[in-house]
């Protein structure tokens, strides 16, 4: 009885932390990474956040098998499928203009590992925009 009373309450603290950046999309930065194995999180300078923060609403609309799902003036929450099993991973992007940065993070649903989709996937997007092939479909990640 006491073992299955410790694996709920482990469950429950699991799952009760696993997306605390979608209860509230007007948060001042993005949580960082709980489990780093399936998960990273970046600040990306800029010095025209707005501008940029555009082109990745580009960027992101114009890569196969993610959809954006929720989007206000300085968030975005994305679904990206991953191309191996079809997993639904959480693409969040928040502009930070009084920082002068655009913070991305990348999370797997499931699992503890990810096999590096989430650092490729934010990589990609980084690359896509220092060299403006926004409008590429090439098949990512």
């Amino acid at each position: 009885m006491l073992k299955l009373l410790r694996i709920s309450l482990t469950l429950l603290l699991i799952l009760g932390n696993i997306y605390p950046a979608f209860s509230e999309t007007e948060v001042k930065e993005l949580p960082e990474c709980v489990v780093i194995t399936h998960c990273v999180k970046e600040n990306w300078e800029s010095s025209d956040i707005e501008n940029t923060f555009n082109k990745v609403i580009e960027a992101l609309e114009s890569t196969p098998r993610t959809k954006i799902v929720e989007q206000t003036e300085s968030y975005i929450h994305a679904e990206a499928k991953t191309k191996w099993r079809g997993y639904t991973d959480d693409l969040l992007i928040k502009a930070l203009p009084e920082k002068g940065i655009i913070q991305v993070r990348s999370e797997s649903r499931v699992g503890v590992g990810d096999n590096g989709v989430n650092k490729k996937r934010v990589d990609e997007l980084a690359y896509r925009l220092m060299t403006n092939q926004i409008k590429s479909k090439q098949k990512f990640f």
